[in-house]
């Protein structure tokens, strides 16, 4: 099957209000658009007023001032946890922002947790091999103190490093595009750490299909999905 296009250009996946295509210049990266909402899917009202609680207008812009937020803030152990976000850069599609492109062994985009779910998790990986995954990623986000909330199946996508599959954020944007009228996760280490953990925890019952997650030791039913 050929892969979809966008003005042209190989698309790798479609949000809410952005679309990532491969960069025709480059096999190493690829570029976010912003879509115009003739182009965008219709969205829920909230995004509009959680974008505006944000002060946050463009996805572009606020993703790559989360990567230069949060670069100089790591130790610096397993960097490729992260996408790089390098500029916003001019094409004949107009303004995009270029990215690093997350591959796969073969040289092809790597798949997100959310294509995983959907087309059926390779018996390569394994749903607790996955749960694992998202374990040691949240293990390394709590080790960095990284506020990255929106911890959904279509902002990480699945490398294999060492023999297993790892995780790879390829959105940065929640670092600072925040929901709450008051961010008190973001005031409060301790509130931050407990949040990743719920996200991680709702995000690893996912994978594993049990559609449950425990808050204050009561299993809540889920069924939410990435994006």
């Amino acid at each position: 099957m050929d892969p979809a296009r966008w003005n042209g250009m190989v698309v790798v996946s479609r949000g809410a209000n952005r679309i990532c295509v491969r960069d025709p210049g480059s096999p190493a990266h690829c570029l976010k658009y912003v879509l115009q909402p003739v182009d965008a899917p219709r969205s829920h009202p909230g995004h509009w007023l959680r974008a505006r609680l944000a002060g946050t207008g463009n996805a572009n812009l606020t993703e790559l001032r989360a990567w230069h937020y949060v670069c100089p803030r790591t130790d610096g152990s397993e960097p490729w946890r992260l996408a790089a976000s390098e500029a916003i850069v001019e094409t004949p599609a107009g303004p995009a922002l270029r990215c690093e492109l997350v591959r796969d062994e073969a040289g092809d985009p790597a798949p997100s947790l959310h294509q995983l779910l959907a087309s059926g998790i390779p018996d390569a990986d394994g749903r607790m091999a996955l749960a694992d995954a998202v374990v040691r990623f949240e293990a390394w986000l709590q080790r960095q103190a990284i506020p990255l909330f929106d911890l959904n199946s279509g902002n990480l996508v699945r490398i294999h490093r060492g023999g297993r599959p790892e995780l790879v954020c390829v959105d940065l944007k929640s670092v600072l595009a925040r929901k709450e009228l008051l961010p008190l996760s973001r005031w409060s280490r301790r509130l931050m750490h407990a949040k990743i953990a719920r996200r991680a925890a709702r995000l690893r019952s996912q994978v594993l299909g049990t559609q449950h997650a425990t808050r204050g030791g009561t299993a809540i039913a889920r069924h939410r999905t990435g994006h």
